[in-house]
């Protein structure tokens, strides 16, 4: 029995040894067929993660415009931009404007941050996330972890290291408000650009939106099929990301066209090129089941540190 016993050990033992084998091959071949090399790791994964469980708290309560959480929510942001020392148009970093009305108010507020160029500080490009979300609604609160507590994260993930680490092209850091109806806040910032901006000033709209929660850790650069010279953008990525990197969702292919769906629309419909990063709808989209504790982190930060390496590669 002892040696029979023995025999069980050393045989389970080496099927444990061949099943971890398997799954790092599996995984190797996972991550070559989605591009194989991880985008490197230069933003603060933790501040992010913080950034994300708060805005899709009850805290922000959905981050609906009119409501005390919303308001908790542009204090955490426009806090975040002070304490990465971004820089302010007009000595201020919150822009406020009005809007349709929503939970009796036609407040709405921008949190608008930029860094100054190296090279070209006279060219910009706005790198943009809307913050709010539905708020509450028959009782129940719409967390909007995914849309868009994620993008916002990731934003202010991005501001803080690109304020240590300056760009060429000066970058604009826009938080925006009422995505939700009808991108009322990047029609406003469009239309009242704050001094010195132009519209000739800036260069291309990168917008970040909905960017967690695919089980097939598929994310789609979407725009491309507008701008095709920002094809060799999508080409060194797919090679520098473990993420399944996708193109489309831009007209003149099988998906839906997102073209029109968030904030770069307003660039897009003034001829200002963009990019725009997101997943597709998960079963809790626009659900109070959007939240934070259905967040792939792992994914959700690699695609975070995949977008830095976007920003550093443009060539506007």
């Amino acid at each position: 029995m002892k040696t029979r016993s023995r025999y069980i050990l050393v045989f389970a033992a080496i099927i444990a040894i061949l099943y971890a084998g398997y799954r790092i091959i599996t995984r190797s071949r996972n991550a070559a067929s989605a591009g194989g090399i991880a985008a490197p790791a230069v933003l603060d994964s933790a501040a992010i993660i913080n950034d994300l469980r708060y805005l899709a708290s009850d805290t922000c309560e959905g981050r609906g415009p009119g409501s005390a959480g919303h308001e908790k929510a542009v204090e955490r942001i426009a806090s975040s931009m002070r304490e990465a020392g971004l820089d302010s148009f007009g000595n201020q970093l919150v822009h406020p404007f009005t809007g349709k009305k929503i939970n009796n108010t036609r407040s709405g507020k921008n949190i608008i941050g930029w860094i100054k160029g190296t090279v070209h500080p006279e060219k910009y490009i706005v790198i943009s996330a809307h913050y709010d979300h539905l708020g509450i609604a028959g009782g129940k609160i719409y967390y909007g972890a995914s849309d868009n507590a994620s993008g916002t994260a990731c934003l202010l993930g991005m501001a803080g290291y690109f304020k240590q680490n300056p760009q060429p092209y000066s970058l604009i850091f826009a938080a925006f408000d009422r995505e939700e109806t009808r991108m009322e806040g990047a029609y406003h910032f469009i239309d009242s650009l704050p001094a010195p901006l132009t519209l000739s000033a800036i260069s291309m709209n990168l917008n970040v939106d909905m960017i967690t929660r695919n089980d097939n850790r598929e994310v789609f650069i979407c725009g491309l099929y507008h701008y095709p010279s920002f094809g060799y953008v999508f080409d060194t990525l797919k090679a520098h990301t473990t993420m399944k990197l996708l193109k489309g969702h831009d007209g003149g292919d099988r998906y839906d066209d997102w073209t029109t769906q968030s904030d770069h629309f307003a660039f897009h419909i003034r001829k200002i090129p963009f990019l725009y990063i997101g997943v597709e709808d998960h079963p809790d989209y626009h659900k109070p089941t959007d939240t934070f504790d259905k967040t792939d982190c792992g994914s959700y930060i690699e695609t975070c540190n995949m977008i830095v390496l976007l920003t550093k590669l443009l060539k506007p």
